[in-house]
């Protein structure tokens, strides 16, 4: 019996119809590849780890940093404890809040003094009672003392950013308060012999050299 004709056309697949990838793909694919190779070339160091680590240790990279100075260093330590311990009586701009009892310590005449010896020994003792600044008086001043909490170092550095804050007014012209200013405060008869807080006609009568 003979098999049966039918007219079906065979199916056409997908690859019959498109040929197969044309050959600007290969070439694309090849440029790519050289690029790729090429960059590696220029940016890998030869594949070279030492590239990767041209510094031997902790301390090689710390040298290459730019060292401040010591009067720099000496202003961020005090402004970072003045953050620390005395923004939030004194205000972050050195206002102070007369509501609260609290002087300004910007343009302060206290502060400005031509030696840091009173404003030393306010910051080791204390202070209380009314005080007069810039003209106005403050009752309410309970200022405690930070001599036990703060080295030498740390109240001649936030004395220092105080008295030289040039956001506060012009007081660049005042030199770094040392630390060797502040223990010789700490050594004297005034401070060793003392515990209670200053009153502001104590401190002028103790260090009138500071008015």
């Amino acid at each position: 019996m003979a098999a049966k004709k039918t007219n079906e056309e065979p199916e056409t697949t997908q690859a019959d119809v498109s040929g197969g990838p044309k050959p600007w793909v290969f070439v694309l694919m090849v440029l790519t590849l050289y690029w790729a190779i090429n960059y590696l070339d220029g940016h890998s160091g030869g594949f070279n780890a030492t590239v990767y680590t041209p510094h031997s240790d902790a301390a090689a990279v710390a040298s290459l940093k730019v060292q401040k100075t010591p009067e720099e260093q000496a202003f961020e330590s005090g402004a970072r404890i003045y953050r620390g311990l005395c923004a939030a009586c004194h205000q972050p701009n050195g206002l102070g809040n007369s509501n609260a009892g609290f002087p300004p310590l910007a343009n302060s005449e206290w502060v400005l003094a031509p030696t840091p010896d009173r404003m030393i020994a306010i910051v080791l003792n204390g202070m209380q009672g009314p005080v007069e600044v810039s003209g106005q008086i403050y009752n309410k001043v309970a200022m405690p003392a930070q001599g036990v909490a703060l080295s030498s170092e740390d109240i001649a550095n936030v004395l220092s950013y105080i008295r030289r804050n040039g956001d506060w007014g012009d007081a660049h012209s005042l030199p770094l308060v040392t630390p060797e200013q502040v223990q010789a405060v700490r050594d004297s008869d005034a401070i060793v012999n003392r515990s209670a807080a200053w009153t502001a006609d104590e401190l002028k009568q103790q260090f009138p050299e500071s008015q």
